[in-house]
C-alpha cells in the first residue's frame, strides 16, 4: 500500500508532542461500519471463544469493559487494523514499514471505569517501538473519559512509577495534560513512552474507542508472541 504523506505540521506536532490527532480520518460509511463491526463483538460470547472479553464491576452490575485478539476472527475490522489509511500513517510515522502488535476495544459503557496516568511501553516485552492509534466509535469527551495526554513527556524515557505499573500519582499530578476529544471516525495517534490516562464515563452513552498498537516490521511479526504471554494470565 502507498504511505501516506503527512503535513509540515503534522511531523512538527509529532515531533514535539509524539501525539497527532487526525481528524474525521475514517468518518462516514465507515465510521458507522466500524460502529457495527464493534457491535458484533460485542455480542460474542465471553466463554469458549479464542478471543478475549474482559469484564468489570460498575453500577449497573457487570459489564464488559474490553475486548482482545479479535483480528483473525472479523474480516471487516482486520481490513481496518492490517491496511488503508491507518497503517499508511503509522508508517509515515515510524518512517518505516510496520506490523500490528495488539489490537483492542475499549467499551467504557455508563460508570465505566477510567485509567489512570500511566506509558503504555512498560507493559509491552516484545519489539523496541510501538504505536498506537485510538479511532472513536463513539463521541469521545471530558463527560465521558476522552484521552488525556502530556505531551513531550516522551523525551524522558521511562517515569516515576507506582507499585501498579502506573506513574506516581504526586509525579502525574505536576504534569500538564491536554484533553483529546474526539468525535466518531477521528483518530488519535501516540507513542507508547507518551503519558496518557481517562477518567470514568459519567453519561448514559458509551465511550467506545478501537485502539491498534503497531510496531516497526524490523523488529518482527510479534502479535502471536504477545498474546501467547496475555493468554497465560487471563
Amino acid at each position: 500500500m502507498p504511505d501516506i504523506e503527512l503535513t509540515t505540521e503534522q511531523h512538527q506536532q509529532w515531533t514535539e508532542e509524539c501525539y497527532l490527532l487526525v481528524r474525521g480520518l475514517l468518518a462516514g460509511n465507515q465510521a458507522t461500519e466500524i460502529k457495527t463491526w464493534v457491535d458484533e463483538v460485542a455480542q460474542w460470547p465471553s466463554e469458549g471463544g479464542p478471543w478475549l472479553h474482559h469484564h468489570e464491576q460498575t453500577k449497573f452490575g457487570d459489564q464488559l469493559t474490553r475486548t482482545e485478539y479479535f483480528l483473525d476472527f472479523h474480516s471487516g475490522l482486520r481490513q481496518v487494523c492490517s491496511a488503508g489509511k491507518v497503517l499508511g500513517i503509522i508508517r509515515a510515522l515510524f518512517n518505516e514499514p510496520a506490523v500490528l502488535y495488539k489490537e483492542k476495544i475499549n467499551y467504557k459503557y455508563p460508570d465505566g471505569g477510567g485509567y489512570a496516568a500511566h506509558q503504555d511501553a512498560p507493559a509491552f516485552e516484545h519489539g523496541t517501538r510501538h504505536i498506537t492509534c485510538a479511532i472513536a466509535v463513539d463521541p469521545a469527551t471530558l463527560e465521558n473519559g476522552c484521552l488525556l495526554l502530556a505531551p513531550g513527556m516522551h523525551r524522558q524515557g521511562l517515569l516515576p512509577q507506582d507499585e501498579t505499573g502506573c506513574l506516581c500519582p504526586n509525579f502525574a499530578e505536576s504534569l500538564d495534560w491536554d484533553p483529546a476529544p474526539m468525535a466518531e471516525g477521528d483518530a488519535l495517534f501516540f507513542d507508547s513512552y507518551t503519558p496518557h490516562k481517562s477518567s470514568k464515563n459519567q453519561t448514559e452513552q458509551p465511550r467506545r474507542n478501537l485502539y491498534l498498537t503497531y510496531n516497526t516490521v524490523a523488529d518482527g511479526d510479534l502479535r502471536e508472541t504477545y498474546y501467547a504471554s496475555k493468554k497465560k494470565t487471563f
